[in-house]
C-alpha cells in the first residue's frame, strides 16, 4: 500500500469471496475545491470503497474513512465538502488512481473488448464499457494542446463518400485532433480556437486552403511536397490518355460537356467492336486481354454482351458545379467570366461546394477563349507505344509514372520503355524534361528557379504542363513556402495509416471521439 500517499494504513484481512480487504482512514484535511481554502474541520465521516490492483489474482478492495470537511471560507456558496484523495483516487470515481491508469493503457493501445479480457486475466473485472469510458473521460480532459507547426490532411469513413479531418502536431509528431467532417468552415473553426498555429502543412486541397485562410491567416501555409509531385504525375497521365481537350470553337458549353461524353463512349464502343470481333473469330480473352492491355475482368464482362451499354452518370448534387450548369452558361455568355463572382453568384443559389471546384470547372472555358485568341489548337494524340519486352500496349497511368521517375531510379527494363516512348512522342519527351527540372527545383529546394520554371511550362504548349503551371501559381505562396520551409506532410500520412488500423482493429464502428482519444498520445 506505499502508492497509496497520504493514507493511513489501518489493518488487512481476507473478505469471505477470497479477496483482501485493506482498511485505511484519510488524512482528514483538504482544500475546498469551490475556493480552495484550507480546512481541517470536521463535518462527519464515511466510508470510501475503492477497487485496487489484485495480488496475486485475488482482488483487492480498499476501505477509506474519508471525512466531510467545513469550507471556513463564509463567502463561499460550499459548506461542506469531501476530503480529497489526489494520490489514491479521483473524485467519485470507485477504483484507486493507479487502476485506472492501468485500465486507461491498456484501453489505449489495445481497445475496449481486448482491455476487457486483459483485465479479466488479472482479476479486475472491468467491462469494456467501462474501459472505454475513461479513456473517453481522459481525451476530454487532455484536449486543446497548444500547436504552432500543424499538418491537416483527411481520412475516409466511406472512401469515395464521406471524409474527416485529422490535425497533427509537427513538431511533437502526436496527433492533436479527430474531426467528423471535411469542410472548410469546420477546419476554420477549428482554428479559430487554436490562434496560436503559425505554419500550417496540407495538400493541395482546395477546401484546407479556404478554411486556413478564414481561420488562421496569420499561418503561413506549406504545399506538401509529394502531393506536389502527385498532382504532376496526375496531369501527365491526362495527357498521355488524352482525357481533356480543348472546348469546340463555336459551340456551346453544354454541348460541348454532352459531346465529350459520346466522344469517350464511342471509344469505348469501338474497342467493344474489336473485341466482340475476335471472340467471335475464335480468340480466347486470354488473348485478347494481351492484345489489347485490357483487364481481365472488362473483357470476360465485354465478350458476354451483345452492346455495350450507356455508363450511368449520379446526379448532380449542390456540392457540384454541375447542377447550376444553365445559370453558369449564362453568365458566361454575358461576359462574366472572373470566377470568385460565380461563385457568389451560385452561393445564393444553394452551392455547397468549394471555390475550387468551381475554378477548376470552368477554367476550361478560359482555356478555349485563351487557345482561341491565340489561334492554337490541340494536335491529335499519337498512340503511346508498346512495352519492348513484352509487345503489349502501355497504359497512361504507367507511362506517367515513368515520365517523372529519375533515370537513376529506373530499372533496365524501365528505361528501354522511357526511351522509347521519348523517341515515338515528343511530346512525352517535353514533359519528362520539365518534370525532371521541377523535381530538382523540389529537391534543391530552389525557390527562385520556380517563375521560370513555370513560364517555360506555359510556352512549352503542352496542354498538362500549362495547366500544371496554372495551379502552381495560384497557389504560389503554399509552393514557395514548401520549397524553403523543412515542413510536409508526411508524419501527417503516417498518422492517417495509423488511424486506419485502429478503426479497421475496431470494425469501423469507433466515432470520431473514440478515435481521437485513441490517437492522442498518452
Amino acid at each position: 500500500m506505499a502508492p497509496l500517499a497520504g493514507v493511513q494504513v489501518l489493518g488487512v484481512e481476507r473478505s469471505s469471496g477470497g479477496g483482501w480487504v485493506v482498511s485505511a482512514a484519510g488524512p482528514g484535511h483538504g482544500s475546498c475545491p469551490a475556493c480552495g481554502t484550507p480546512s481541517k474541520s470536521r463535518h462527519s465521516t464515511y466510508l470510501r470503497r475503492l477497487q485496487d490492483l489484485p495480488s496475486q489474482g485475488a482482488r483487492v478492495t480498499v476501505q477509506i474513512r474519508t471525512a466531510r470537511l467545513r469550507c471556513r471560507n463564509p463567502c463561499c456558496d460550499r459548506q461542506v465538502f469531501a476530503e480529497p484523495l489526489p494520490g489514491v483516487a479521483e473524485p467519485r470515481l470507485r477504483f484507486t488512481r493507479r487502476l485506472s491508469n492501468l485500465a486507461l493503457l491498456l484501453g489505449h493501445n489495445a481497445g475496449g473488448r481486448p482491455a476487457e479480457r486483459v483485465l479479466a486475466c488479472l482479476g479486475i473485472p472491468l467491462s469494456d464499457d467501462t474501459v472505454l469510458r475513461y479513456l473517453r473521460r481522459w481525451a476530454a480532459q487532455n484536449a486543446g494542446s497548444q500547436v504552432r507547426v500543424l499538418g491537416i490532411d483527411d481520412w475516409a469513413w466511406r472512401k469515395g463518400q464521406t471524409y474527416g479531418t485529422l490535425m497533427v502536431d509537427l513538431e511533437r509528431r502526436a496527433v492533436v485532433d479527430v474531426l467528423p467532417h471535411r469542410s472548410s468552415s469546420t477546419t476554420a473553426d477549428w482554428l479559430h480556437g487554436h490562434p496560436e498555429v503559425r505554419v500550417i502543412s496540407r495538400d493541395r486541397h482546395g477546401l484546407y486552403a479556404e478554411g486556413a485562410r478564414a481561420g488562421a491567416p496569420q499561418a503561413a501555409q506549406v504545399a506538401d511536397r509529394f502531393h506536389l509531385i502527385q498532382n504532376l504525375r496526375e496531369r501527365i497521365e491526362q495527357q498521355l490518355g488524352r482525357l481533356g481537350r480543348p472546348l469546340r470553337p463555336g459551340a456551346s458549353v453544354a454541348a460541348e460537356i454532352e459531346e465529350s461524353r459520346a466522344g469517350l463512349h464511342g471509344v469505348r464502343e469501338d474497342l467493344f467492336g474489336q473485341v466482340r470481333a475476335l471472340y467471335d473469330a475464335g480468340r480466347t480473352a486470354t488473348e485478347i486481354t494481351q492484345e489489347f492491355g485490357l483487364s481481365r475482368r472488362r473483357v470476360d464482362r465485354w465478350i458476354r454482351l451483345e452492346a455495350l451499354p450507356k455508363r450511368n452518370l449520379p446526379s448532380p448534387t449542390s456540392a457540384s458545379p454541375s447542377l447550376f450548369l444553365d445559370h453558369l452558361t449564362r453568365r458566361w455568355a454575358e461576359g462574366c467570366t472572373v470566377a470568385t463572382r460565380l461563385f457568389t453568384e451560385i452561393k445564393h443559389l444553394g452551392y455547397t461546394g468549394c471555390y475550387t471546384h468551381l475554378a477548376r470547372f470552368v477554367a476550361s472555358w478560359r482555356r478555349r477563349e485563351e487557345d482561341g485568341a491565340m489561334g492554337c489548337s490541340k494536335p491529335p494524340g499519337q498512340p503511346l507505344p508498346r512495352d519492348p519486352t513484352t509487345g503489349r500496349p502501355l497504359s497512361p497511368l504507367t507511362a506517367a509514372a515513368l515520365c517523372i521517375k529519375p533515370r537513376t531510379q529506373l530499372t533496365a527494363r524501365q528505361a528501354s520503355i522511357v526511351d522509347a516512348m521519348k523517341t515515338a512522342s515528343p511530346e512525352f519527351a517535353g514533359m519528362r524534361q520539365l518534370a525532371m527540372r521541377f523535381r530538382g527545383i523540389l529537391r534543391g529546394g530552389r525557390a527562385e528557379k520556380l517563375d521560370g520554371w513555370c513560364e517555360d511550362a506555359k510556352r512549352s504548349g503542352i496542354d498538362a504542363m500549362r495547366r500544371f503551371a496554372r495551379t502552381l501559381q495560384r497557389d504560389r505562396d503554399a509552393v514557395h513556402n514548401a520549397l524553403t520551409m523543412p515542413w510536409s506532410n508526411g508524419q501527417t500520412e503516417g498518422q492517417i495509416s495509423r488511424l486506419k488500423t485502429l478503426k479497421r482493429a475496431m470494425y469501423g464502428r469507433a466515432g470520431a471521439d473514440l478515435l481521437r482519444a485513441r490517437l492522442l498520445p498518452l
